[in-house]
């Protein structure tokens, strides 16, 4: 299993595919930096910090092509068969694939904050109000934050195995978490306000609550505890159907 996750780090760092994407999401936060510094604005790194507690939700976006790299582009191009064919147990493929996707996912989201925040504290300066706090703050919802996103790779890993389409499985995915939440409220304001519970557990409502201003310890306490529920519960559904899965 470990060389297989080897194998599958060694063949996405020698593709273009995720360097340009993660590249080209940190020039164009870097660019956005200089638009800020080059108009005059009064933004400063403190105000980078509360602007990224609201934008943690982007990173079910972020993740989409590191599930689409390790996984639905091996389904789309049926080479599955070659690596079940090694020996490997399909159990073990699915955590590689997982573990593969986090991977990937962290090191492209350190590339990208380390460009955004550091230009952002050269161009932008620190600023007066900046302490050891906010930072502490925002370290304690991005760590929340990974966890929900890793959920979020277990449900797209489900669903790169299930829809053997990679487009289909974007259009699928994106679907999952940005419109069933919606779908919800609306049968609870229609149906029944008993499905508030549901939407409570939902990965996108434990974004919206870690984008507030003052967030608690219970809120990070439950979102930690909601995306690791979602991790094992998808994890196990993607091993079981993996298991009986026609692999071509």
């Amino acid at each position: 299993m470990l060389n297989y996750i080897k194998a599958e780090l060694y063949r996405n760092f020698n593709r273009k595919y995720f360097w340009v994407y993660t590249v080209g999401i940190a020039i164009l936060s870097l660019i956005l930096n200089i638009l800020l510094f080059n108009y005059g604005t009064n933004v400063e790194l403190t105000m980078l910090f509360e602007a990224l507690n609201n934008f943690l939700t982007t990173g079910l976006f972020l993740v989409l092509p590191m599930i689409d790299m390790t996984t639905a582009e091996e389904q789309k191009n049926q080479t599955l068969k070659n690596v079940v064919s090694f020996g490997i147990s399909r159990n073990k493929l699915v955590l590689s694939k997982i573990v593969t996707a986090v991977i990937l996912g962290i090191i492209s989201v350190c590339i990208i904050l380390t460009v955004f925040l550091g230009s952002g504290a050269i161009l932008l300066g620190i600023g007066e109000q900046f302490s050891i706090n906010i930072l502490n703050d925002f370290i304690l919802r991005l760590l929340v934050s990974i966890i929900l996103w890793i959920a979020a790779i277990s449900v797209g890993t489900f669903l790169a195995f299930f829809f053997k389409n990679s487009t289909v499985f974007a259009f699928v995915y994106a679907g999952v978490f940005f419109m069933i939440r919606s779908i919800i409220s609306l049968l609870e304001l229609l149906v029944s306000d008993k499905f508030k519970c549901v939407k409570d557990i939902l990965i996108t409502t434990q974004f919206r609550n870690l984008s507030v201003q003052s967030v608690t310890n219970d809120t990070l306490i439950f979102a930690s505890v909601v995306g690791l529920i979602y991790i094992i519960i998808f994890t196990i559904l993607t091993m079981l159907y993996v298991k009986k899965m026609e692999v071509k």
